[in-house]
């Protein structure tokens, strides 16, 4: 049941450990590779919700 409560999609954001940042993206359960590098947490939250939001988008539109 615990399955069921969790987000389909989602955004991580990872600090490598020379300083910079990735953005790891799950869509429709599918992980797509890191997006990146970024110099901020910021700038890599901001990637990958854009990123996401545009994968529901072309999604979206392919339904119709």
């Amino acid at each position: 049941m615990a399955a069921e409560n969790e987000p389909v999609s989602k955004v991580k954001i990872e600090k490598r450990s020379d300083g910079k940042f990735f953005v790891a993206l799950t869509f429709r359960g599918v992980t797509n590779p890191l997006i990146g590098p970024f110099r901020s947490p910021f700038e890599a939250a901001a990637a990958g919700e854009a990123a996401l939001k545009a994968l529901e988008a072309r999604a979206g539109a392919r339904k119709a």
